[in-house]
């Protein structure tokens, strides 16, 4: 089964484009001080002329896609960087029509082999993981879709059914899902409101007396500052997920800094996401540190309303390690 609105890829080019941090941040036991981009713009045109041109982009975050403490970061962002342009010289070559859907799940063939290439060149004995495979095609994929949109002149997520899409999830994922298709599982309706964590990495002052060096650059310096200065309510945490008392410390003492702040201009609920970026040896830590929160301070515990990748997923996977 084809459909008019089916597309080929047309005209894909790819750049990376390096952000310096403003100031150094700390997650996942590493300190990084800059972000790689991967840039990917590309044409399609359907099957009854249209066309639209795309654009994806997406930071090549080595270090949370791919711990691994016996590889350098330089050399699992490069193998990344390699990998990410190999998957766009591999689109260019591609030559089938159909949905994004399943122009990507059919590119996707490729990522393993393309994976190990890149590991090859850039001297790397260890396999890619999964996840890194899969954030260096992310920019690709992304300017596939919105290229999608933008030719049929909707938002791509409105183009997820059976009108759009040539097989079902049966077909893509699992027997389970026959006859459906992905726009049961997306909104219809644009949020008009969304809260917005404001990040909190392991090396951000929470107060003046936590800044060493002022940057002095209009801008916010401390926790403090910038929940007064954007209305915060929603924080991410970073934790190191391997020194307990330095965890619950970090989180009390955020708490104590936003309270002060919350309380100076008025606001009586805020939330807090917890991330361990999987350093987390077993879930037992997990559970350890919620309890020494709930007895430092209660309301900090209150405040949690997600913990994120606390364990790795061959953790995850044990019957014995499951939260």
């Amino acid at each position: 089964m084809a459909h008019p609105t089916d597309i080929r890829l047309q005209e894909i080019s790819s750049r990376t484009v390096e952000i310096a941090y403003r100031t150094p941040m700390k997650f996942g036991g590493r300190v990084v001080t800059s972000a790689t981009l991967l840039d990917v713009d590309l044409v399609v045109e359907t099957r009854d002329g249209r066309r639209g041109q795309g654009h994806g982009s997406m930071p090549l975050g080595n270090v949370w896609a791919w711990q691994n403490r016996e590889i350098s970061t330089a050399d699992t962002l490069a193998a990344m960087q390699n990998l990410g342009l190999r998957l766009v010289e591999l689109a260019r070559g591609y030559r089938g029509t159909g949905h994004p859907l399943e122009i990507t799940q059919e590119l996707a063939h490729d990522h393993a082999a393309a994976a190990r290439a890149a590991c090859q060149e850039t001297g790397i004995a260890a396999e890619m993981p999964r996840l890194a495979q899969l954030v260096a095609a992310s920019p690709l994929e992304a300017a596939i879709h919105d290229a999608y949109g933008k030719a049929l002149g909707a938002s791509s997520y409105d183009l997820l059914g059976p009108d759009y899409v040539n097989r079902d999830l049966g077909e893509m994922l699992a027997p389970e899902f026959a006859g459906q298709y992905l726009d049961r599982y997306t909104l219809r309706q644009i949020k008009p409101r969304m809260p917005l964590y404001h990040l909190v990495g392991a090396l951000d002052p929470l107060t003046p007396a936590d800044v060493a060096e002022p940057l002095n650059d209009g801008l916010p310096e401390t926790l403090g500052d910038w929940i007064r200065a954007d209305s915060l309510t929603h924080l991410k945490i970073k934790l190191n997920g391997d020194d307990l008392e330095w965890d619950v410390g970090r989180v009390v003492a955020i708490e104590r800094a936003a309270a002060e702040a919350q309380q100076a201009r008025g606001c009586q609920a805020w939330n807090y996401s917890l991330d361990f970026n999987e350093r987390c040896a077993n879930v037992q830590y997990v559970l350890d540190y919620l309890a020494r929160v709930g007895e430092r301070s209660p309301p900090a515990l209150a405040r949690v309303q997600y913990i994120e990748q606390p364990t790795h997923r061959d953790l995850r996977a044990n019957p014995e390690n499951r939260m």
